[in-house]
């Protein structure tokens, strides 16, 4: 039995395939994308806003550039899904993110960067299922693209604000 566990929020992407090899529907793995794009740790920020010093204001914007894309992503596969005459619920926020309540914006900005990862991750993956036409693989790819784009920019300013030492980061990783 094949098996990819996805383990950073409340959500999991599972997908399995049963003795006749069939995978499981594709509508669960969007789902499971969407909802770790629409409850992605940057959106999370913007309601439990952190505590943000005056000379980080820039780190700010860019959060919150990252997660109105966020929101724009989800949006957009919650229509696919939707079109497919499925009905979806965004669900709650993870119960592990209010560990991030009254944090720096430069504390919170390091671990957006992981979440980014991880959720391009998923997007990749989901982008090499079975059964995905055209316009929805393009979605993808925009998607994982865009996720890399934004890990390469938080990255960038977080090593430009001297939270993160050059050396030490992994850009071959986004």
């Amino acid at each position: 039995m094949a098996r990819v566990d996805y383990h950073k929020s409340d959500t999991s992407l599972a997908m399995s395939d049963d003795a006749t090899g069939n995978r499981a529907p594709l509508t669960n793995v969007l789902t499971s994308l969407m909802r770790r794009l629409g409850r992605s740790l940057a959106v999370y920020a913007m309601q439990a806003r952190p505590w943000i010093p005056y000379r980080r204001e820039e780190l700010w914007e860019l959060l919150e550039e990252i997660a109105s894309q966020h929101r724009e992503w989800a949006e957009q596969l919650a229509e696919e899904i939707t079109a497919g005459g499925r009905m979806i619920e965004l669900g709650p926020f993870p119960s592990t993110y209010t560990r991030f309540h009254d944090v720096s914006v430069d504390f919170l900005a390091i671990r957006i960067l992981d979440d980014l990862r991880d959720i391009r991750s998923l997007a990749e993956q989901a982008g090499q299922l079975p059964g995905i036409g055209s316009e929805l693989a393009a979605l993808l790819t925009r998607i994982s693209s865009g996720l890399s784009d934004q890990a390469s920019s938080l990255e960038k300013a977080l090593i430009q604000a001297k939270i993160l030492a050059a050396q030490a980061s992994d850009s071959s990783g986004l």
